[in-house]
């Protein structure tokens, strides 16, 4: 290809899979994490081949990711994990997706939306334990049981909360979160609600709290190869399907001591050959999340770093990859251009660069390769209708 776009290996998702549900405990399964576009790697694409190796469950954020994933012909359970509103429980309804209730008042309004198109509902109870976001307060459990229990069209299929820390060593906040759980499934089964369906482990929880695992855990970030934590690497062994590339498009010889990039920031040491690839960070290329410092240690390297940039020296600054030889981006990234020292006689035009694109950031123009069993399925690229129509919403 020529440009930039991005390779998943679905395979790969596959395999991750595999050891996920290779580590559940009996009677457990796997609900598949497929928000955000299943972190940027494509959710119809990706939860197909979940559905081809065996999983029947899935989880999203909104409304509409949920109809997403049943107009691209994804059966089994779609589980909304998100607030949704009265305009969209209708179609949602009707497409048999699992709602979230987060409130009583939601029990109400989903009762007549399903009364008014006869059609039944099921909805998975959130209990907040801890994460402060959206749930139903332990206050709120004796009226949501009271609404449950004389509604005709809704029905509970499951009960569940979300954890805050789960990844951190420290699981004194997680044991707390789960032992509010415990007393709001008992306050509900002493009101006469009794969900078919317990689920609170998340991938990190996943790894660390077997005896949690109940009748799904939600598993997003491992399928998609990623640990949740560094010291959780040796519990479980991934691939990592995703893989952004862009192609070397410009050629140029620069000499020793020459100013490259905006601001001058950089400058060459030797005689070196100079490449461009079309990359940048309007692409999601160099941009990162604002991350506040965990303790001490972290904060002492952000200031490290900074201070150091301030002297023209750039401590941890991502490099590319091409011919398997890592190779130093030449100053700022741009914002859709990138500038590469490569050195001399070491790359041609029309060389493949593998870029470092963290997957939620990656720009949605960007094609994506679908690969399985070493060649490619398909491809897919936003159709420009619908990225006009995000622009302009956007205004």
């Amino acid at each position: 290809m020529i440009g930039t776009w991005i390779d998943i290996d679905l395979d790969a998702v596959k395999y991750n899979y595999a050891q996920v549900t290779a580590r559940l405990t009996a009677g457990s399964r796997c609900m598949a994490v497929v928000k955000a576009d299943a972190y940027g790697l494509g959710a119809a694409e990706v939860a197909y081949a979940l559905q081809e190796a065996g999983c029947a469950a899935f989880a999203v954020t909104s409304v509409a990711e949920g109809l997403g994933l049943r107009g691209a012909g994804i059966k089994g359970v779609i589980l909304v994990l998100g607030p949704s509103v009265s305009a969209q429980w209708p179609e949602a309804i009707q497409a048999a997706l699992h709602l979230t209730v987060a409130t009583p008042e939601m029990i109400e309004g989903i009762e007549q939306a399903a009364r008014d198109i006869l059609c039944e509902v099921s909805v998975h109870l959130k209990l907040e334990t801890g994460m402060g976001r959206t749930g139903l307060w332990p206050e709120e459990l004796a009226r949501a049981a009271r609404l449950l229990t004389e509604a005709r069209w809704v029905k509970a299929a499951g009960v569940y909360t979300h954890f805050a820390r789960a990844a951190q060593r420290d699981d004194r906040y997680t044991r707390r979160q789960y032992e509010i759980f415990e007393r709001g499934v008992e306050q509900l089964a002493a009101l006469g609600v009794t969900p078919s369906w317990r689920h609170v482990c998340n991938s990190a929880a996943l790894l660390s709290y077997p005896q949690w695992h109940h009748d799904f855990v939600r598993s997003g970030t491992l399928l998609i190869g990623h640990y949740p934590h560094p010291a959780l690497r040796g519990k479980i062994s991934l691939r990592d399907p995703w893989q952004a590339k862009s192609t070397v498009q410009y050629l140029r010889q620069a000499p020793r001591g020459a100013y490259v990039g905006y601001q001058s920031l950089y400058k060459t040491r030797t005689d070196t050959e100079l490449a461009v690839i079309p990359a940048g960070y309007a692409d999601g290329f160099g941009v990162a999340p604002h991350l506040t410092p965990q303790g001490l240690l972290d904060l002492g390297k952000v200031l490290l770093k900074n201070i150091a940039a301030y002297c023209g020296i750039y401590l941890g600054q991502e490099r590319v990859m091409i011919k398997g030889r890592p190779v130093k981006i030449a100053g700022k990234i741009g914002m859709q251009l990138t500038i590469l020292d490569v050195g001399n006689g070491f790359c041609q035009i029309g060389d493949e660069v593998v870029i470092p694109l963290r997957r939620t950031l990656a720009n949605p123009r960007l094609p994506r390769r679908y690969w399985s069993d070493g060649r490619v399925l398909c491809e897919r690229r936003i159709r420009e209708e619908e990225m006009n129509l995000q622009e302009n919403t956007a205004e």
